[in-house]
């Protein structure tokens, strides 16, 4: 089935006047230690789309350690944007433990963190899955369980999203790599079955799959989401729609159209930061499609 809005536009989260910040959600990443552009792209994105409240999680003075890293993240991510909450005084699960006590709240983990300890990243994310909320898991968060495919795949479920490039879907799906090179929607669909959680498998065209619901298929996107930090935006849209109440496999095809028109209205000279200044303009053009379908 190919993505367009009439899939998901009745679920699509829109404010009322009553709305306030806890009900509109909350997104939470763990930034990285060298990357950090990665979760501020990732949790600008889930603001503007809509997320009530927006926190990266800084690494610790002992993961900056593990890591190499010599200059502190929490001051590049407490200089981003006055809006994003940036902490350091608290780790992710902490976090997600809080958050979880004010309302619903989505994670981002993956975006940026690098392969210096891939160990403490899957051991974040076991801990994560084990107070069922709602997570996006992304990059590094995927490329740390290669070889560790059934550690993760006994916690997954269906409140999680995983969106793997066709590189990161070989290190987490080996077993799939002849059904990738065959077609792609197979392959997508099998890696849902086997997981459990909702698979966004980028590419030209993004198939997005969940067990037992037909696969959408994504291609209205430009080539020139081809740059660095498309992905971590992609992540960020489908957390924020998340957070504010859409179910994951919905929240990723409509994150899947918005991250591609986005991209069709900036086309030549994209760069990441482009996609997400375009989502304002993309979320009146929502609001005018969910007015005329009544």
């Amino acid at each position: 089935m190919k993505n367009n809005p009439d899939i998901w536009i009745n679920f699509f989260p829109f404010p009322s006047m009553v709305s306030h910040k806890y009900t509109r959600g909350q997104v939470g990443i763990l930034g990285g230690v060298e990357m950090s552009g990665a979760a501020c792209l990732a949790i600008d994105s889930a603001a503007r789309i809509g997320a009530g409240l927006s926190t990266i999680i800084s690494p610790s003075s002992e993961d900056i350690k593990m890591a190499g890293g010599i200059i502190d993240p929490l001051l590049v991510y407490k200089m981003y944007k006055p809006y994003i909450i940036a902490r350091s005084d608290i780790n992710i699960i902490e976090y997600a433990h809080l958050a979880k006590e004010k309302g619903r709240v989505c994670v981002i983990i993956g975006s940026g963190l690098g392969d210096k300890n891939y160990k403490a990243v899957r051991d974040y994310i076991l801990s994560l899955l084990e107070l069922d909320i709602f997570l996006v898991i992304d990059a590094d968060g995927i490329n740390a369980f290669e070889g560790y495919h059934d550690l993760l795949f006994s916690k997954l479920n269906s409140k999680v999203v995983l969106t793997p490039h066709e590189g990161e879907f070989k290190r987490l799906f080996p077993f799939l790599i002849d059904d990738l090179n065959q077609n792609r929607v197979i392959a997508a669909q099998k890696s849902s079955k086997m997981s459990g959680a909702v698979i966004l498998l980028k590419g030209h065209e993004t198939v997005i799959a969940k067990a037992g619901c037909e696969e959408v298929i994504n291609d209205n996107a430009s080539p020139y989401l081809a740059t660095a930090g498309s992905g971590d935006v992609l992540a960020g849209i489908i957390a924020g729609l998340i957070a504010q109440g859409m179910e994951p496999f919905l929240g990723a095809c409509a994150g899947g159209w918005i991250h591609g028109k986005a991209s069709q209205n900036i086309g030549a000279g994209l760069v990441a930061g482009d996609l997400i200044e375009n989502i304002p303009n993309l979320l009146k053009e929502i609001l005018g499609i969910r007015k005329k379908v009544g």
